[in-house]
């Protein structure tokens, strides 16, 4: 029954992408902007809240298909598995971004540096509150 509830919440935040993608591409509309960022943002989500639909009705169309994403999402291999990418990816972005600000302030690119490095420290700030 835990399962049901978790797919019920990603239906929900699937559909939440969709209003709010769909109220984004209305306001540059209503608002007349030559800024076509929140428009193009609202189409992303809302092509992301329509392939989370299809995927939740794939999953939910019987029992059986429910059972196997559970053990997918629920398997400890599955689960050792998702953790270890999440880490490195955490780590790859990490140096990359040190790499890159090192680089853009040799380049006297330092307003650029300034905001790589800002999104790494809050990167760090966000671990460590999850972490405690």
């Amino acid at each position: 029954m835990e399962f049901k509830k978790k797919l019920k919440t990603r239906l929900y935040v699937a559909i939440a992408f969709i209003v709010l993608g769909i109220i984004m591409i209305t306001s540059t509309f209503i608002v007349k902007t030559d800024n076509h960022f929140v428009s193009s943002y609202g189409l992303a989500l809302v092509i992301m809240g329509i392939a989370r639909l299809k995927k939740h009705f794939i999953i939910t169309k019987d029992d059986a298909t429910i059972k196997k994403q559970e053990i997918r999402e629920s398997d400890e291999r599955n689960v050792s598995i998702q953790q270890k990418a999440k880490s490195a990816a955490f780590m790859v972005y990490l140096l990359l971004s040190c790499v890159v600000v090192i680089v853009l302030s040799f380049l006297a690119l330092h307003e650029i540096a300034r905001w790589i490095s800002l999104s790494v420290c809050l990167l760090i700030v966000i671990y460590w509150i999850f972490y405690l």
